[in-house]
């Protein structure tokens, strides 16, 4: 038995010949391809598509990675001050547009392939180490507010230090 995908849906059926019409959008059987035993798929996300490129394009990519990623905090920054200010709407528009920001920072972080790489294992390891360094850092920075008698600043770098 073979099996015939519908280009259009992604139906498949099985026969010998392709359907002459497909049950789920109508269209001829020219628009069946045989599917083989090896499956490959038409495209696919990339880590790194960038690498090699023109100069010019990955200081492009680079500046808007770092502008999406501040744009985050500063929505977020918006977010919990609406909150504070009693426009709790207001607060979660700011947090979803915080989201699609970030998702902006994920597709420039994969493309560059700098921060990011297509192993998940490796990925896991980077961000353990890379926070391990951050947490100290905070701490140092907290203990410094604090020697300085800046508590609000000590309270909450220390939070985050944790």
């Amino acid at each position: 038995m073979k099996k015939f995908v519908c280009t259009v849906c992604g139906y498949v059926y099985e026969g010998e010949k392709a359907p002459e019409k497909c049950p789920v959008c109508g269209v001829g059987a020219d628009k069946f391809i045989e599917q083989g035993e090896d499956l490959a798929f038409a495209d696919e996300h990339r880590i790194g598509v960038a690498k090699g490129v023109d100069e010019r394009i990955i200081e492009g990519l680079q500046a808007n990675f770092v502008g999406e990623c501040t744009e985050v905090g500063m929505y977020l920054a918006m977010s919990r001050q609406a909150d504070r200010e009693g426009f709790p709407e207001v607060a979660e528009a700011y947090k979803r547009i915080a989201f699609e920001e970030a998702e902006h920072a994920a597709k420039f972080a994969e493309m560059l392939g700098e921060v990011v790489e297509a192993d998940t294992k490796a990925n896991l390891q980077a961000r353990v180490n890379a926070e391990h360094g951050a947490c100290q850092g905070k701490k140092d920075l907290a203990t410094l507010a604090k020697q300085l008698n800046l508590d609000a600043i000590h309270d909450t770098v220390h939070e985050m230090c944790k």
